[in-house]
């Protein structure tokens, strides 16, 4: 798992919340499942992947306000 996940938009550089979305409904179907086949464990793991993933998503989505707001320029470093 990366610290950030940066994608090009409309010619800017801006922090990509789709994937760790998709990264976290992933893990989030991991935890379900191995709690279905009971391996509690990995169910643990599996959703602190997705805490994790999701802690991602939100700050990308903090950032895209931020920059819908102005706060951020383009020349700004992430």
């Amino acid at each position: 798992m990366t610290d950030k996940v940066m994608t090009i938009f409309e010619g800017r550089l801006m922090i990509d919340y789709a994937y760790p979305c998709m990264m976290a409904e992933k893990a989030i179907k991991q935890a379900h499942e191995n709690m279905l086949e009971r391996q509690y464990d990995e169910a643990i793991e599996a959703a602190l992947g997705a805490i994790a993933e999701t802690k991602l998503m939100i700050n990308a989505i903090k950032d895209m306000k931020e920059r819908s707001n102005g706060i951020h320029d383009k020349a700004s470093a992430l």
